[in-house]
């Protein structure tokens, strides 16, 4: 089974933040591009590097350069803590000209703790307070600390409400303000998220504390500057030189959704039907000469909104309005009932619109929560896309959010700006939360829940575990489990599975293999195809190794671990029944359209085969030029699952990590097929990322310098006889290095003799004495570090065909015995009995004659568990008993096992099954 093979675990994690950090110094970047549209792409290749795209502008637009990148968020002080926010009133003149704001903010409180006689409200002291005021008369203040301290008249006790005012004026510009321009006109912007609005206004700046309403005048030149805010616009004043707008909203909002987009608009509406109610009015402000651009896509929004109306609730905004106004970022902001947007894709709509709900209607309570926010609107861009395209490209939609790296989604330090906006953890590993609770808890529950969600939370605040217990309380499902392991912890499952047929009885084993993380608690979808048809069952899974019996019809024929992809995880098959009779599969790696000639003419010029014959598969779709003339049809795309990859006797793995190969690696069962005997071939950059740390054992290397960020090499020279030293086509950058005092078993190939401050291997064999289980022969794994596309193509074919013809042997030509073929009259190993077994089973072999004989227990894996028998064996049967034990005495976890007999040239083997 192939999952999420489209993101991998380091390949999109440091391009992210390295982007990320590019965006806050330089935001004119940001404002050179549309955010891409998904509408037209035709591969998922293509879907998946847009949708990153577009998650790293909205990320990038709100992670930016605020003081440095190390402004912490202020801590709500004792005082703040007294008194709940009730109404903003914003009085706020523009000068364009020279980049003032002068204002006066106006801030009613109720006292609901203990008394007080002073308001603290965030003010940064980059503006300048002239004067305060208390119910009207002046008063005393002081301001330091980035903390504005307004004196009250008297002590004010709980329950009694004080309105309290402050006049400022300053040039507020930085992350969150700017006086920027757009055709030659102005373009004056705020974005506020996440603790930008105390820089350009006083607030009690908290998430947790929204004010009940809000009223935004704010007066600009008379020269065609449209002020677009939250809200409803209640006038708009020709005061002669300036023209005043009065914008104001009777729904809470917090402070850093409070916005301002000035610019001489076009402005345009379209209305939404409400699911009850009148009309709603949808208000677009957008540049003139936009106007034609975005009518295609904005005319989705009524239908927008309706869907996510249907499935969140109704759109908590209705009886004021939606809209969207053009700004210079890129990406967008989801200011209430006005996103600001920096383009107009579908996605980049829905993904604000979503904000809506997830983010404004419920703000996360603090931004160590933010996922709360993205992963829902991340999620509702593939929500959308299924409910006007179909199941199958909301898939594709949650494929291209898959991330399997580290970090957890809780921001365990909200003080730095991108981790709170981290597009892997807080938008695409976030959204995949939304979408395994939707698999855990099933639609019904789910949709309920969220419309709960709504009516219990709406118009306030929510955390992790607020949101946890309300869809508790709707599913009746316990998920501290789920929210443990998937919010507060990194990585994710890895699956391996084996099973066995016993009549109506069907044996399934699961392991979790991972070593990076604990044990995931999760339901399983397993789809069962047999003679009599498709058979699906859901079993419950949260140890290392457990073991289901599931009653079944007709003959399996395959099993499938979660077929519908709801579980962000890995699905590992062993190989099934290996041959290795095929020759070579070279399975290519590297992305068409990235490195388009570089790796068409590599296979044209036969790079990775040596000019033998082999077969083909590619991990990416096929290419829109189509493939190179040299190249065999593809067998299969993807991941190679366990039953093909058992065929071939060697496997040229053409590697990259990038666009997604390396997750096909980690899904291809590569060790499985190491340990049986099938020899590989790995050429990739980045090989350290390839090579965990069972693949570093087995080839008995240390990994130097710059491994898994990579260096530039500086030759490739040759040190084993036969082989030849290579020059390049091209920077071979971005390529890991190992020291060359390899271990044994193994022999160093190639160095770099000048790129580091010593000689570095990059080119190494491993070969085990004893081979592997069932190809003594075999089991060899050899390793080149570089980008295998940029190797000069005389001398690196030669080495290839120098390695597959004199290690790997090829052509190879299976002995006669090796499995599957049908086992010599003189030796039989029956199935074993009974099967499944707890605590013992027995395995009957019949020798025809005397014979030098090994019965031995291996996992799933192919690992020796238990040798039983060693020795010359009397000819005759012979049932010899295995407890379940390994060759320590210890007993072992339930899952799948093979016995393993071989007698002289013969070798067979039977499956079973151990159920504690």
């Amino acid at each position: 089974m192939l999952h999420r093979s489209r993101t991998s675990p380091l390949r999109t994690f440091a391009p992210v933040v390295l982007a990320l950090a590019l965006a806050c110094c330089l935001p004119s970047l940001l404002a050179a591009h549309e955010t891409p549209d998904t509408s037209e792409l035709d591969s998922p290749e293509a879907l998946r590097a847009a949708l990153l795209e577009a998650r790293l502008e909205e990320a990038a637009t709100k992670t930016r350069l605020v003081k440095g990148l190390a402004k912490a968020a202020a801590e709500r002080t004792y005082n703040q803590d007294q008194y709940d926010v009730q109404h903003y009133d914003l009085n706020l003149q523009l000068f364009p000209s020279t980049e003032i704001l002068s204002g006066t903010v106006a801030t009613t409180a109720l006292v609901v703790g203990d008394p007080i006689s002073t308001v603290e409200l965030n003010f940064d002291n980059n503006m300048t307070v002239g004067a305060a005021t208390v119910g009207g008369v002046a008063t005393t203040f002081s301001h330091a600390g980035d903390i504005l301290t307004i004196d009250l008249d008297r002590t004010y006790n709980n329950g009694e409400t004080v309105t309290v005012a402050a006049t400022y004026s300053g040039n507020p510009e930085g992350s969150a303000f700017g006086w920027s321009s757009y055709g030659g006109e102005d373009m004056i912007w705020t974005l506020s998220e996440p603790y930008g609005a105390r820089t350009w206004w006083p607030c009690k700046d908290q998430n947790i504390d929204k004010a009940e309403s809000i009223d935004i005048h704010v007066t600009v030149p008379d020269n065609g500057l449209i002020v677009a805010s939250n809200g409803l616009l209640l006038s708009e004043v020709d005061n002669g030189t300036t023209r005043t707008f009065n914008w104001h909203s009777d729904y809470p909002i917090v402070t850093y959704l409070v916005s301002l987009a000035i610019h001489p608009y076009t402005r345009f509406s379209d209305w939404y039907i409400p699911l009850v109610g009148d009309p709603m009015e949808i208000q677009h402000f957008v540049y003139p000469d936009h106007y034609d651009d975005v009518q295609a896509n904005y005319s989705l929004v009524p239908s927008m909104i309706g869907i996510f109306a249907g499935g969140f609730g109704e759109y908590p905004f209705i009886e004021e309005k939606y809209g969207h106004a053009e700004f210079t970022w890129g990406g967008g902001m989801e200011h209430q009932t006005l996103s600001s947007m920096g383009g107009y894709s579908v996605d980049l709509i829905s993904h604000e619109l979503a904000h809506q709900w997830f983010g404004d209607s419920i703000t996360c309570a603090t931004f160590h929560h933010i996922w709360l926010n993205e992963g829902f609107a991340t999620w509702s861009e593939a929500y959308w896309r299924e409910q006007t395209d179909g199941f199958s490209v909301y898939q594709q939609y949650m494929d291209a959010a898959a991330y399997m790296g580290e970090g957890t989604i809780y921001v365990e330090n909200p003080d730095q700006f991108w981790t709170i906006f981290d597009g892997n953890l807080s938008y695409n590993k976030a959204s995949w939360v939304v979408h395994m609770l939707r698999g855990v808890v099933g639609d019904t529950d789910f949709f309920a829940g969220l419309q709960q969600y709504m009516n219990s939370h709406g118009f306030g605040s929510a955390t992790t575990e607020q949101f946890r217990d309300l869809m508790e309380s709707v599913s009746g499902e316990e998920l501290d489990a789920f929210f443990q392991q998937w919010i507060y912890g990194e990585y994710f499952p890895i699956y391996e599975y084996s099973y066995a047929q016993d009549g109506t009885t069907l044996s399934l084993g699961i392991d979790q293999v991972q070593s990076n993380t604990g044990l995931f608690t999760m339901p399983i979808d397993v789809r069962v195809n047999t003679t009599t048809g498709t058979q699906d069952f859901v079993v419950q899974n949260s140890q290392a190794n457990e073991v289901y019996q599931l009653t079944i019809t007709g003959d399996v024929e395959s099993v499938e671990l979660d077929p519908d992809d709801w579980i962000l995880c890995q699905v590992r098959t062993g190989v099934s029944n290996p041959t290795f009779d095929q020759g070579i599969l070279v399975v290519n790696g590297v992305h068409w359209d990235t490195y388009s000639d570089q790796i068409r003419n590599s296979y044209s010029d036969s790079l990775f085969c040596g000019y033998q014959p082999f077969s083909f598969w590619d991990t990416f779709s096929t290419p829109s030029g189509g493939y190179p003339a040299a190249l065999p049809t593809p067998l299969g795309h993807g991941s190679v699952p366990g039953d093909v990859i058992g065929q071939f006797s060697t496997i040229v793995w053409v590697g990259n990590d990038y666009n997604g190969d390396l997750v096909d690696w980690f899904e291809t069962p590569i060790e499985n097929y190491l340990e049986l005997g099938g020899n590989v071939l790995l050429m990739t950059r980045r090989a350290h990322n390839f090579v965990d740390a069972s693949l570093t054992e087995y080839l008995r290397i240390t990994w130097a310098e710059g491994a898994s960020g990579g260096q530039e090499l500086g030759d490739c020279t040759a040190v084993y006889p036969g082989l030849v030293d290579m020059s390049f086509l091209g920077t071979q950058n971005y390529v890991d290095v190992f020291y060359t005092n390899v271990g044994s078993e193994s022999t160093l190939l190639f160095t770099d003799t000048s790129g580091f401050s010593g000689v570095r291997g990059i080119g190494v064999i491993a070969e085990p004495a004893d081979g592997g289980v069932l190809r003594p022969d075999g089991a060899k794994f050899s390793l080149l570090c570089a980008r295998p596309y940029r190797l000069e193509h005389a001398t690196c074919r030669a080495n290839v065909d120098f390695i597959l013809t004199n290690f790997f042997g090829e052509p190879y030509s299976p002995p006669v015995g090796a499995p599957p073929a049908a086992p010599l009259a003189s030796v039989v190993l029956d199935p074993v009995y009974p099967n499944p077994f707890n605590p013992q089973t027995k395995i009957p072999f019949e020798l025809s004659q005397s014979a030098s004989v090994e019965l031995a227990i291996y996992d799933a894996a192919g690992r020796l568990v238990r040798s039983l028998v060693s020795g010359v064996q009397p000819a005759g049967r012979q049932d010899i008993r295995w407890d379940g034990t390994d060759d320590h005495g210890q007993s072992v976890a339930s899952g799948m096992y093979f016995a393993r007999l071989k007698a002289d040239d013969t070798l067979l083997r039977q499956p079973m099954v151990l159920v504690r």
